[in-house]
């Protein structure tokens, strides 16, 4: 016979250690989600050496610019909005023509 026995509450905090992380990975996967970068994210596991040390940065630190790729101007952003709206009009009366001509 053992000389000692488990009460109910290790019991319970045993049960706890197996049942809340499958309820957690149970919830994830259900939501559609990856349940193991979730916990990685959650814990901090995910992030790599360099983007953990910019985090323990002081918060007075000026925050650190990405370089600008090359984006279209404003203006020439604009332009090919614009064409792309004419050449869809087009389309769309086409599809009228085409559609009278059926019925």
């Amino acid at each position: 016979m053992p000389k000692r026995k488990v009460t109910p509450f290790a019991r319970f905090l045993l049960a706890m250690v197996f049942i809340v992380p499958l309820a957690f990975a149970g919830a994830s996967y259900i939501n559609g989600e990856d349940p193991i970068q979730n916990f990685k994210d959650w814990t901090g596991m995910g992030q790599s050496a360099p983007a953990a040390q910019e985090t323990s940065a002081s918060p007075n630190a000026a925050p650190v610019r990405k370089a600008k790729t090359a984006k279209p101007s404003l203006d020439e952003e604009v332009k090919r909005l614009e064409k792309e709206v004419a050449k869809r009009d087009a389309a769309i009366k086409d599809l009228q023509q085409q559609l009278e001509n059926c019925q």
